[in-house]
């Protein structure tokens, strides 16, 4: 569990309710291949995980069945200050709901799907191109 009683892990936990955009880093043929997503950071009394919804032809789906190590980084200051990562091992959670039946998921991204034509405005248009459910756990942090 993310110790949120230090500096570092308050301010991460900070970053993982507020901020909406991650960049999750997955390990492709022994190189790490970073790509910002869309991320639901939930955490219980005693587990926590981080959940991403990608599309079925994303690199990121095979990676993750040949290696589970994860990486997320938040973007830091323009000096290199506020460094956030979390690590943690990433899999294939296809028992997870669907992204149409996430209301947490739906109602932190709401105000963007339904204004992106990419999607048709719709969580149906979204669910159709991101229907892959990811989980991460094991999570640990590091960072200044």
């Amino acid at each position: 569990m993310i110790d949120g009683s230090t500096r570092l892990g308050a301010r991460i936990l900070e970053r993982l309710f507020a901020d909406r955009v991650i960049w999750m880093t997955t390990v492709d043929r022994g190189t790490p291949q970073p790509a910002p997503v869309w991320f639901l950071y939930e955490r219980g009394e005693l587990e926590e995980r981080i959940i991403v919804y990608t599309k079925t032809d994303a690199r990121r789906v095979a990676n993750l069945r040949d290696n589970s190590n994860v990486a997320f980084n938040f973007n830091c200051t323009t000096n290199g200050e506020e460094v956030h990562v979390v690590r943690g091992h990433g899999r294939i959670a296809l028992e997870l709901p669907p992204v149409l039946h996430c209301k947490p998921y739906m109602d932190r991204y709401r105000d963007w799907v339904e204004t992106d034509e990419a999607w048709g405005r719709t969580f149906e248009g979204f669910a159709a191109q991101y229907s892959v459910p990811i989980e991460i756990t094991d999570l640990a942090i590091w960072g200044w």
